[in-house]
């Protein structure tokens, strides 16, 4: 009981350092702003099918939030081992596995905070826009693409985690991360449409014969979590810019109204347990190098 109250308390801590901070607020407010103008403009046109024009907020969702992902993991325990906090708490009766434990618990929390406040926004600017009502039909689709968004931050924020345990400071986990954000959200597309044009010789823009070509890179785009939250919130293999493929599910997305959840969950099922399995994954990866690190040596 003592070690789960401990764990409480630091994420409480964690929590109450992640909303305070002026780069976590400052980013907030930035894309709390752009989703809120996407969101006015794309209310006035949706019109009856609110459904229709949520896309374009995903892929703002798809592209950009995922750095407010890394700003909650990026420095968590970099930053208490520069300021030397981390041996301080070592020093009290606390095991590593609390300290990993809460600190994670913490950005969690503070993650599900920026997906409502989010997801709010964005709901609730075009439903006042459009003149649509909130049925029940929209509620459950809206909640289950909360919960997709949040795992697919989630997976930004357990690599920006474990970054922060195995670089030296939170200036190089920063580059670090930034670096995945560009490579995985903005260029993916473009990057891996090279890539498979590179393995199999055919140029993308050239539509002869290029069956091959779309198959490389279809399973290239799979290395990407943003493939699986394209997939399922709407349909699409890719958000990023320049990318090409021939994939297309029957069901289009989470707000693909012809088809029931049942059947989104049929035929996208693998796409959201990626999501879930990822962040598990990288969690856990997090969690076994800071218990086998050696915290005592000079990581400056």
């Amino acid at each position: 009981m003592e070690t789960n109250r401990n764990v409480f308390v630091i994420a409480q801590k964690e929590f109450a350092d992640n909303v305070g901070s002026s780069k976590f607020i400052m980013l907030m407010l930035a894309f709390t702003v752009v989703v809120f103008s996407k969101s006015y403009l794309l209310g006035i046109q949706a019109e009856y099918d609110i459904f229709s024009r949520f896309v374009d907020v995903a892929q703002i969702i798809a592209l950009f939030l995922p750095f407010i992902g890394i700003t909650l993991g990026f420095d968590a325990m970099s930053k208490e081992r520069e300021s030397g906090s981390l041996n301080v708490l070592l020093t009290h009766p606390l095991y590593r596995d609390t300290i990993i434990a809460g600190k994670t618990l913490g950005a969690m929390i503070t993650l599900a905070l920026v997906v409502f406040v989010s997801i709010i926004a964005v709901v609730g600017t075009m439903l006042v826009t459009s003149g649509a009502e909130l049925s029940s039909l929209m509620l459950n689709r809206f909640l289950i693409f909360a919960i997709l968004t949040y795992l697919y931050l989630s997976i930004f924020m357990a690599i920006g985690i474990l970054s922060s345990i195995v670089t030296k400071n939170a200036r190089n986990s920063l580059i670090y991360n930034i670096a995945v954000w560009l490579v995985l959200c903005i260029a993916f597309g473009m990057i891996f449409t090279t890539t498979a044009s590179i393995i199999t010789g055919h140029k993308p823009l050239d539509l002869d014969d290029n069956d091959h070509f779309l198959e490389v890179n279809a399973d290239i785009q799979k290395l990407s979590p943003g493939h699986h939250y394209a997939m399922t919130v709407s349909g699409l293999p890719d958000l990023s810019w320049l990318g090409i493929s021939s994939e297309r599910p029957n069901v289009r997305g989470i707000f693909d109204t012809e088809y029931t959840l049942e059947q989104w969950w049929g035929e996208l099922w693998i796409n959201v347990l990626v999501l879930f399995i990822t962040p598990v994954f990288l969690l856990i990866m997090a969690f076994l190098t800071f218990l086998r690190q050696d915290i005592t040596k000079n990581m400056g």
